[in-house]
């Protein structure tokens, strides 16, 4: 501050390890300090404080470019001059393969990620989304055993992005690597990810598995019927019929004149609301329900609201 430069934190008491066929995945806000810790690891940005260890080695003490990473930035970082061909051959030239050997992989590499008719291309004469995947392609063309993607299937449509999770989920198992990913897609993130940090202000508010965290921090269900009376269903089955144990509580939200849907926290008789609602259905009290636990986006969510009623 002194030297009228102003000092930003983007993140603060980061702790994790990651295993190998492990895929690690951040949500977080924008702001969150996402992108700045996955530059931070790439060696994007200086590192000014702290450990980071890769195979047990401190990063501080790497000689020359002895730490093979496969990284994929938040932005395209693509060569005007060269192909979609030629940028795959030559970061697998630059990794050690043979001319001979660059050339035959990159094919392969083009033909089983589906961007045959896209070879010859320069960047500029791509879509955004196919330049995505190629960025993606540079990053896990290498093999290595140490990837690092920032929001890699943003800008995709639906039926690419499922294509290029199971090429990430394949390449991650087959190469034993160990992954971390930033992404605002909860889809994406409890498909790929083993374990899932939600990142709020530069912080790590919790840890685990997709179906931990919903377990821990989302103690909330979510029962949705259809039903020809629905007041009669709340009054009897709800009401008078106790369907949720005396420790919940419930919210009830009329969707329309034949859906409602129930909002139920610290339910513990999970499984008599099955069996109730299973025999309201074929007693023809209803139509159709679910009952499901809260969503992932739900959790994060709350961590988001939470941070903002902190401030």
């Amino acid at each position: 501050m002194g030297s009228g430069r102003i000092v930003v934190t983007p993140f603060e008491n980061v702790s994790f390890g990651i295993n190998k066929c492990e895929c690690f995945g951040i949500l977080g806000p924008n702001g969150s300090g996402k992108t700045s810790l996955l530059n931070t690891t790439s060696f994007t940005f200086p590192q000014t404080i702290g450990k980071i260890y890769y195979d047990g080695k401190d990063t501080t003490e790497r000689v020359g470019n002895e730490i093979n990473l496969g990284y994929c930035s938040q932005e395209d970082t693509l060569w005007n001059v060269f192909t979609l061909y030629e940028h795959i051959e030559m970061f697998l030239y630059l990794r050690g393969y043979s001319k001979k050997n660059a050339k035959r992989i990159a094919n392969e590499f083009i033909r089983y990620c589906r961007l045959t008719e896209h070879k010859n291309k320069m960047p500029h004469e791509l879509s955004g989304g196919t330049r995505r995947k190629l960025s993606i392609l540079i990053a896990l063309c290498c093999s290595s055993t140490k990837i690092i993607m920032d929001e890699p299937t943003a800008g995709m449509d639906p039926s690419t992005r499922r294509y290029i999770w199971d090429i990430i989920k394949d390449t991650i198992q087959h190469n034993q690597s160990s992954a971390i990913m930033s992404t605002h897609s909860m889809e994406e993130a409890e498909l790929l990810c083993n374990r899932i940090a939600i990142m709020i202000k530069g912080k790590l508010r919790c840890i685990g598995s997709p179906e931990h965290l919903k377990m821990k921090f989302g103690n909330t269900y979510i029962l949705d019927v259809h039903s020809q009376d629905v007041e009669k269903f709340h009054q009897e089955v709800v009401v008078q019929g106790h369907l949720f144990d005396e420790k919940s509580s419930y919210s009830r939200e009329d969707k329309s004149f034949h859906r409602v849907k129930y909002e139920v926290k610290n339910i513990e008789n999970v499984s008599f609301v099955f069996e109730r609602m299973e025999s309201c259905l074929k007693n023809g009290i209803i139509t159709d329900y679910s009952f499901s636990q809260t969503s992932l986006e739900q959790v994060f969510l709350n961590f988001s609201i939470d941070a903002i009623n902190d401030e």
